[in-house]
């Protein structure tokens, strides 16, 4: 799954738009590197994120999902967070 549609899908940001442009200003790593909207993520993954609201997040990716589509209430089974910072 693309990184920009995973942030999207698991609800970490609202949009895929916002997610492309928050990885284009370099607000999101994978695995310690800088990455592209288009670049694919794998279970294991390890994600950091700078939120529009300036927090940051570092998360594990837990599952793919099968589909665009995933429940509210079963997005957080997506991923485990392994730091944040307000």
């Amino acid at each position: 799954m693309r990184i920009d549609l995973f942030l999207k899908v698991t609800g970490l940001l609202k949009t895929r738009t916002i997610a492309a442009k928050a990885i284009t200003a370099g607000a999101v790593e994978v695995n310690g590197s800088k990455t592209k909207a288009s670049s694919s993520v794998e279970e294991g993954a390890v994600i950091s994120l700078i939120k529009p609201d300036g927090s940051r997040i570092k998360i594990k990716i837990l599952q793919i999902p099968s589909s665009k589509n995933v429940s509210r209430k079963d997005r957080t089974s997506l991923y485990e967070v392994i730091g944040q910072e307000e």
